[in-house]
């Protein structure tokens, strides 16, 4: 039944003669281009077309275009950098160019609805890598010379499940699979239904590579989950920056497919935001603020980070936190989205304090709880407890006391002030009366989980 899926899928996931028509005439137009306003470089770059257009592994609507602009080695990385967005903007005009950031910066424009990326590296040997970038031309060769027609339609069919799923895209923001790998784990399994039924079964750390490089390979990337190493380099896995949450959504996600094969795991869900009516919301709480524009790499690594330390912060005053969230308009504002398991705690709390038989220790609990505690007392087990008094004893309390000085809770530095000037509490019906869709959505993320559709 999943081989007539599948061969379904492939039909949905391949790019029609008009789209691909028009794919190629812009790359066309947009090498010849940037090969004409190349000329006047000092460096002269080579100018290679590759990603997921260049390997024929794309998605309809999804002709994404990267143009590598190959420079020698006498050139600086300021002259990388410098060099190309010069090019680029001679090529695209200034106006229209969006500057991206990766390990440096790259060049985003649009040319007849479709996305170019301008990216600049160098002319290495294999393995002498000066930036990430510069394997890139290596990736596009390996796959032209491997992949056959078949795999490259099963390369669409597991992108279009990974991103139903919610687990493509190598973005910080997603911390998912990336284009590149989604290619090479066809490669290592051969067919689509190969990889999902292997990775049904998948048990950590799991070790994805040529089989005389297996025991070398768990060697050297000891303390990863999930390896992956890149064909062009042994020594780079892949699936290091794969986060924990992704890579286990990807399981669940495969065996839910082979348990029972349907469309619908290949389907994204697309429905308009509705209003979320659930007795649930009332333990939502978010923190609202504005802030500067900022590359969206550099911004969800912030959000990211944030939403990680205010979620442990919170549980330190003996808070449950169900589910927790960063969500933004990927511009100037943002949100730390947080469902608790109740929106108050007793005002009182229990301090469990070493042995007694750890005289150090001990002394220090005791002096310093001493004063404060309404008593103290040894359990059971032989432990120096305290009962206290607690300061704040509601999330809003606590989100408020945040606000004040966010410095102190491990918030990256770039949106501390943001927070303290404009940052904003909403709870319950605060929170459903909001007007932000990305807020909506992103607490119908926290209160239905797309997760569910894989244990129903």
């Amino acid at each position: 039944m999943i081989d007539e899926l599948v061969e379904e899928v492939r039909r949905l996931t391949t790019p029609d003669e008009l789209e691909v028509k028009k794919a190629k005439r812009v790359a066309e137009t947009v090498i010849e281009s940037i090969k004409r306003n190349s000329f006047s470089s000092p460096f002269n770059p080579e100018v290679i077309a590759g990603g997921s257009f260049a390997r024929d592994t794309w998605l309809p609507s999804e002709a994404d275009i990267d143009i590598f602009l190959r420079y020698p080695l006498n050139a600086s990385k300021t002259d990388l950098e410098q060099d190309s967005l010069k090019i680029a903007a001679n090529t695209f005009g200034r106006e229209n160019l969006i500057i991206r950031y990766a390990e440096h910066p790259y060049v985003e424009t649009y040319v007849d609805g479709i996305r170019v990326n301008v990216v600049p590296c160098y002319n290495v040997e294999k393995g002498r890598w000066l930036t990430a970038a510069d394997r890139s031309p290596y990736h596009l060769e390996f796959m032209q010379k491997h992949l056959t027609y078949e795999q490259k339609s099963d390369v669409r069919v597991l992108k279009k499940f990974m991103k139903t799923a919610g687990v493509y895209g190598a973005e910080i923001k997603v911390g998912g699979f990336s284009g590149y790998m989604c290619e090479v784990l066809i490669f290592r399994f051969k067919t689509f239904k190969d990889l999902v039924t292997s990775a049904s079964e998948w048990r950590t750390p799991v070790v994805i590579t040529d089989e005389d490089l297996m025991e070398e390979t768990k060697e050297r990337f000891i303390n990863d989950k999930l390896i992956i190493t890149d064909p062009v380099d042994a020594n780079r896995n892949l699936g290091k920056a794969l986060s924990i949450k992704t890579f286990s959504r990807f399981i669940i996600a495969c065996r839910s497919l082979i348990k029972n094969p349907k469309i619908e795991y290949f389907i994204e869900r697309k429905e308009k935001t509705k209003r979320i009516d659930s007795p649930l919301l009332e333990n939502v709480l978010a923190i609202h603020f504005k802030h500067k524009e900022m590359s969206v790499d550099i911004l969800w690594g912030m959000l990211n980070h944030t939403v990680k330390s205010l979620t442990k912060h919170f549980g330190t005053h003996g808070f449950k936190i169900v589910r927790s969230l960063a969500v933004s308009n990927d511009k100037d504002e943002s949100a730390f989205l947080f469902l608790f398991e109740g929106n108050s705690v007793p005002d009182y709390e229990i301090k469990n304090g070493p042995y007694v038989f750890e005289k150090e220790n001990t002394d220090k609990f005791v002096s310093k709880n001493r004063n404060i505690a309404i008593f103290m007392w040894i359990d059971d087990d032989g432990r120096v407890c305290a009962l206290k008094n607690r300061k704040m004893t509601t999330n809003i309390s606590l989100a408020k006391e945040f606000l004040k000085d966010p410095t102190k809770y491990g918030v990256s530095k770039k949106i501390v002030e943001p927070l303290r000037e404009n940052g904003k509490i909403l709870l319950g019906k605060e929170v459903k009366a909001n007007r932000r869709r990305w807020i909506t959505e992103g607490v119908k993320e926290i209160l239905e989980p797309a997760d569910q559709n894989y244990f129903s």
